[in-house]
């Protein structure tokens, strides 16, 4: 049958993701790999009474239709928040809800890029962001990274030659590589961009699991209304509750609303009530601050089994937040083909081919902690190495 798919629909490849579920249903499989928040972690009484809440006060106008633009309690928590963690003053009617900050890169996409345009991202860069911004037809250029953030000579020539209309960035515990902007940095970008005027997609989902220093400033805060700042509870409640956020100028929120109209009406009115029912009631920070000492943890058995089991050979970039390690295997290579050697070994982690534009055979990994044991983590490392050994 010929079903004449649009364009765009061929141009969006599956996800490499899509390959490693399949080995995921077997619960011997040690899994480096989604960035899955530990399910310890997700606040399962406190939010149970939270829903029991919603429904005894509200009722059924809880399974009603709802705005457009998300809760107003919730979105002016999460205004108060900026405002107090990071001194920014964001409007809660400048904030749309979304069905998680992916829901938000889809949106500005349909907003913002046409087939042709040019968007510069990092390389290494989120595979998720790479997958939306392809199915715009858009030209992805890629800016190197540097261990304090982006390579400022780099980016300036590319966007001196590309004229991009976006840049997509993730200046706090980057995802994949865990590099995180230094101060000095940031505001050098925010400097180059203005200069350049080209607007910022800021996504900020980790910027809380920082397990040295304290909560970083986003470029954004030095750039006003040429910046889109991207947020989650994704990766500090719950997942599956699909809450993201986006903040934008007046002007670009009115598209971005009508996108989000025309798409699906609103993100779940049911899971925004139980998260702002939960977020009044708890301390948020010291959940934060116990889920900050657990990645700490498991981040740092991580890297004491790779020191162990890993040849010397193998680059491990530093990081002091988020989820994941960032590996380079010796020169030459593939962690394509280590996969499938660990997937017999019944270990799977994501391969460095995904976070790159046209890249094949990279020989950079990335591995997630947050989701396994400590004697899991260390077992899982040690096959690694064995495999990784083997190789060289």
């Amino acid at each position: 049958m010929d079903y004449r798919f649009a364009r765009r629909a061929t141009l969006t490849q599956d996800s490499f993701i899509t390959e490693i579920f399949k080995y995921l249903q077997d619960k011997e499989v040690i899994s480096f790999s989604g960035g899955f928040p530990n399910p310890l972690t997700f606040p399962l009484t406190e939010l149970q009474v939270s829903a029991q809440k919603v429904f005894l006060n509200e009722g059924s106008s809880v399974l009603q239709y709802a705005t457009t633009n998300g809760d107003l309690d919730l979105r002016r928590f999460i205004s108060e928040r900026y405002h107090v963690r990071q001194s920014i003053e964001i409007p809660a009617d400048q904030i749309l809800i979304t069905s998680g900050s992916q829901q938000a890169l889809d949106y500005i996409g349909k907003v913002f890029l046409e087939p042709g345009d040019t968007i510069l991202i990092e390389e290494p860069s989120y595979l998720g962001a790479i997958q939306t911004f392809t199915s715009y037809e858009v030209d992805i250029q890629t800016v190197k990274l540097e261990e304090d953030g982006i390579d400022l000579i780099d980016l300036e020539a590319k966007i001196i030659h590309h004229n991009p209309k976006l840049i997509y960035l993730i200046p706090s515990f980057q995802n994949p590589s865990g590099i995180s902007y230094s101060q000095d940095k940031r505001k050098a970008v925010a400097k180059m961009l203005d200069k350049h005027n080209v607007i910022l997609i800021e996504d900020d989902p980790y910027n809380e699991l920082y397990y040295k220093g304290s909560v970083q400033q986003p470029i954004s805060s030095y750039l006003k209304d040429k910046s889109l700042l991207l947020g989650s509870f994704s990766k500090t409640i719950s997942p599956g509750m699909r809450v993201g956020w986006v903040c934008a100028s007046i002007e670009v929120y009115k598209k971005l609303f009508t996108a989000k109209e025309a798409s699906d009406l609103h993100s779940s009115s049911l899971d925004q009530r139980i998260l702002v029912n939960y977020l009044i009631d708890n301390d948020y920070d010291e959940h934060l601050n116990a889920l900050r000492t657990r990645y700490a943890l498991q981040h740092q058995i991580m890297l004491d089994a790779i020191a162990r089991y890993f040849p010397k050979e193998v680059k491990v970039y530093p990081s002091s937040g988020g989820m994941f390690v960032w590996l380079e295997l010796p020169e030459g290579m593939s962690s394509v083909k280590l996969f499938y050697e660990a997937v017999k070994d019944k270990v799977v982690f994501v391969p460095g081919d995904p976070f790159y534009v046209n890249k094949k055979h990279a020989n950079s990994l990335r591995l997630s902690f947050a989701n396994e044991t400590a004697e899991r983590i260390t077992e899982g490392i040690r096959r690694l190495g064995n495999l990784i050994q083997q190789s060289i």
